[in-house]
């Protein structure tokens, strides 16, 4: 199982709603995969929690001898739901215990569909994609050969890293999006049987399995439909076509806290507080949904009169005075 979707089935069961096919599946993961001892060791330690670790550790050493094996105990999944705090340990240390066997390996990021939380994801090559909830993203770990090519289904916000030796390629069903750098929205899900391109900044070319072409530059829009291979281009206000971007990143006096939990979701990182006074200070603040976290963290941080640090790639702190 991909890191992200066992992420999200964690997140899901921790929360209480996985839904019975997603405990299945998990249940399933949790019944298969087999490490050595060292692997293990280094995947729970990679938690950042060092006794809960230790703790793991010594329980399934002693249960199952020299070789670890994960069994069916629901006590150990909600010791380890109890420390994810929108964070994945395992997806984290399976991750990079596995992550070194193929640099092309590809990675399914599912976005959930049981909630309005879209998904930033920065690619290899510095690109930005915000995933549009229910949608699912397929991508190489990284980039390798001639070109940059990605699978969606569902809707993406695309902003490429301009690289014209490495063309990206979007493939969305028969419809296959070409561009050398720019910003775009993909609208690509199968039950609406047609693909919709909408360009925002910069120029791609979008073609399909019968030879035909069209060039799209900004607030044009080519809408093909899957049935009869047939496109039609418009000319749109293509900031319109990114509402949903921003439809969970408008804030109106929402405890700092609770903005700090919806980021963590969208950027798949922890944020904790070093003041917990700063928690329940409110925060008035919108954004259109396609800013990276440290721009947003920037002008959050700002307006209240706090700093942050990254601590690593997974772990935020924001520290300052609390509010009156």
């Amino acid at each position: 199982m991909e890191p992200q979707r066992l992420r999200y089935l964690l997140d899901q069961y921790h929360k209480g709603l996985c839904t019975p096919n997603e405990e299945q599946e998990l249940n399933d993961w949790y019944h298969n995969i087999e490490l050595d001892d060292q692997q293990f060791q280094n995947l729970v330690q990679s938690a950042g929690h060092q006794q809960l670790a230790d703790d793991m550790y010594d329980e399934f050493k002693s249960q199952t001898g020299a070789k670890v094996r994960l069994l069916n105990s629901r006590k150990w999944m909600m010791r380890a739901a109890a420390v994810l705090t929108g964070f994945c340990l395992l997806a984290g240390g399976y991750y990079l215990i596995n992550r070194n066997k193929s640099a092309s390996d590809q990675i399914a990021f599912a976005a959930p569909v049981s909630t309005n939380e879209n998904q930033f994801i920065t690619l290899s090559d510095g690109s930005k994609v915000v995933l549009r909830h229910g949608s699912k993203l397929n991508y190489p770990a990284s980039f390798t050969g001639n070109t940059r090519e990605v699978e969606l289904i569902g809707e993406a916000y695309f902003d490429i890293h301009h690289d014209n030796k490495k063309p990206f390629i979007i493939h969305t069903g028969a419809i296959k999006t070409t561009v050398l750098g720019t910003a775009f929205d993909i609208s690509a899900y199968p039950s609406q049987k047609k693909v919709v391109v909408t360009v925002t900044r910069g120029r791609v070319r979008v073609d399909n399995d019968h030879k035909s072409s069209v060039v799209l530059t900004p607030n044009e829009q080519v809408v093909y439909d899957n049935q009869t291979t047939a496109g039609q281009k418009n000319t749109v206000e293509a900031a319109k076509t990114l509402t949903w971007a921003s439809s969970d990143m408008i804030f109106d006096g929402v405890p700092f806290k609770s903005i700090a939990t919806s980021l963590g979701k969208r950027y798949q990182v922890d944020i904790q507080f070093k003041n917990p006074a700063l928690e329940n200070c409110p925060i008035t603040a919108s954004f259109n949904g396609t800013e990276s976290l440290k721009d947003i963290l920037e002008i959050l941080c700002t307006a209240r009169g706090t700093t942050y640090k990254f601590e690593n790639q997974q772990k935020v702190t924001i520290d300052g005075n609390g509010c009156n």
